[in-house]
């Protein structure tokens, strides 16, 4: 597997990471539902909502193989999550 440990922003595909002991129950309901929330804010544009999220008993996580929507932005501005509690990975396969 391939990893790379910042954000890729010509990626046609990225993944995440987040421990929940970092989240409260209503972050991880926002990422979860991060593409019915996102389409009603301003200033992000139209996307597919194509980020697959799933969640385990210690962490969230997410993944998309084509990365049009901006989650990093989505994760620091609407989910309050601080960057350095989110490993990035350049893609998966």
């Amino acid at each position: 597997m391939k990893l790379k440990h910042d954000f890729v922003t010509n990626s046609s595909s990225s993944s995440f990471v987040i421990s929940k002991h970092w989240l409260s129950q209503v972050q991880i309901d926002q990422i979860k539902n991060y593409n019915i929330i996102a389409s009603h804010l301003p200033g992000y544009t139209w996307f597919d909502p194509i980020w697959e999220i799933e969640e385990t008993d210690g962490e969230i996580s997410g993944r998309t193989t084509m990365d049009n929507f901006d989650m990093k932005k989505y994760l620091d501005e609407q989910v309050e999550i601080h960057d350095s509690h989110v490993f990035w990975g350049g893609g998966y396969y």
